[in-house]
């Protein structure tokens, strides 16, 4: 409104979409051109729902550069629609391998212990082989969520150990009692540790 020629130099929508557009395609091509022709990559490969209900499938990309410095590339953040079956997560993964002109260079993909990640491995593993000719080796090429893996062992142990909650609801009220048992168990910790018996 101060400057009345600005109007002029500010793209509209179809131009901000078109900009966008472009500085897409462009990232996308230059995404990971700094390794050399033969490097092995890998995959990590998530599934992500939304508040709404909408679900996608992350998928990020792992290398070594010309360089040799490590990195790390987003390279798949797609919708999914219908079933979260192998065969669909399958044919949306091998689509972006594909994409990326990567089928000759797969390492490994990891993911976690669902079993339609083993089903999704089984069906890239044979779209390579039989479309494309490639030979990937689904057992060899799996490698498992470490976080996934120790989220599954505290469960268990936790479970295992049958903790219960002492209260079955959440306070509501500030009791001054409650300090004061508080303040009289740290003064006996300290007592004790100055005696040298802790």
């Amino acid at each position: 409104m101060l400057n009345p020629e600005s109007a002029t130099q500010l793209p509209g929508r179809t131009k901000f979409r078109d900009l966008l557009n472009q500085t897409y395609d462009a990232t996308l091509k230059n995404l990971i051109t700094d390794r050399e022709s033969l490097t092995k990559v890998s995959f990590a490969v998530d599934g992500w729902s939304s508040p709404n209900k909408l679900s996608f499938l992350g998928m990020n990309c792992y290398y070594i550069s010309k360089n040799w410095k490590y990195r790390e590339r987003l390279v798949g953040f797609e919708p999914i629609f219908g079933s979260h079956d192998g065969q669909n997560l399958g044919e949306t993964v091998e689509r972006i391998i594909l994409e990326k002109n990567l089928e000759a260079h797969l390492l490994a993909i990891t993911t976690d212990n669902a079993s339609n990640n083993s089903t999704m491995r089984k069906e890239i593993a044979d779209g390579l082989n039989r479309l494309h000719g490639v030979e990937w080796n689904k057992e060899r090429g799996t490698i498992p969520c470490l976080a996934h893996v120790i989220q599954l062992v505290v469960k268990k142990l936790v479970s295992a150990l049958k903790v219960e909650a002492c209260n079955e609801s959440i306070p509501t009220s500030f009791n001054e009692d409650d300090v004061n048992m508080v303040e009289n168990v740290l003064t006996f910790e300290n007592t004790l540790r100055k005696a040298s018996f802790w």
